[in-house]
Formats: structure tokens, sequence, C-alpha cells
């Protein structure tokens, strides 16, 4: 999200890139240190995706924000997130189910909160764009029943 969200801002200057930018990233993750210095020089969306295609699973969240124009970078995240909770079910004998129910809980506050928001700016057209929690219409159960 750093990249994408500091393409227009002062942040995009290359002066800027390599001092101020590249201290927003963290020293730790799949991407650190090739892939934080390697996004701490894009200047483009375009870079940007180029970029990501080393990086197998952070290339198929950019290409859910790549090809589909009304779904933004952290639209594709939760939905990896929600995809990535709703398995620690699967198994038992482990507390990763308590931190999954509370982030799926949270999940579902921020469904209700998009709900609420499109109710009350009128914006009806909008509801269905939320991520869905253990739903069979999920996009990740979708492509598995295809």
């Amino acid at each position: 999200n750093i990249p994408l969200n500091s393409f227009g801002p002062p942040l995009n200057d290359p002066a800027m890139r390599s001092s101020d930018r590249k201290r927003l990233y963290p020293a730790v993750g799949h991407l650190y240190p090739m892939g934080t210095s390697m996004l701490s020089d894009v200047s483009s969306e375009e870079e940007l995706g180029r970029v990501l295609q080393i990086f197998p699973q952070y290339s198929a969240i950019w290409s859910i924000h790549a090809n589909s124009p009304d779904k933004s970078i952290d639209d594709a995240f939760y939905e990896r997130d929600v995809q990535a909770l709703e398995l620690a079910f699967e198994s038992q004998m482990h507390f990763a189910s308590f931190y999954a129910y509370v982030k799926l809980k949270e999940q579902e506050i921020r469904n209700l909160v998009w709900i609420t928001e499109c109710i009350l700016q009128a914006q009806k057209d909008e509801i269905s764009k939320y991520v869905p929690v253990f739903s069979f219409h999920a996009p990740w159960r979708a492509q598995k029943s295809r």
C-alpha cells in the first residue's frame, strides 16, 4: 500500500523515494530485504505490478486488483486474510482459531460499517462490495466449485 498511496504526493520524487519512502517499509516479512528495496524505487502502478510478479503471494493479490477496476488493493488483502482465517478452523488443538475468530469478527464489523455507510449515503449499488465471511458465495469458494 505504501508505494500505491505515494504515487501522487512528494514521496514519489526520486530523491524522496530513496530516503523518506524507504524508511516507511518494515524490516521483516516476505518482501524484506530484496522486495522492500525494489518497492522503494517504484514510480508507477505498472512498475509496481512488475515488481510484485516476483513474489507469488503478492502477485495473486495484485492481479485481483489489476483485473477488476471496482476492487481496491485493500479489498484484495481483506479477502486473502478472511480466506486464511477461515482455514484456522479446519484443524484442532491450537490457539489460532481464537485469533481467527476475533479477526473475522472485526471483518464482520467492517462489513456492517460498509453497509450502513452505503445506506446513509444512498449508494445502494455499492452495498454488495463487502468481504463475505463463511459464505458459499465468497470468491475463493466460487473458484473451487468450478
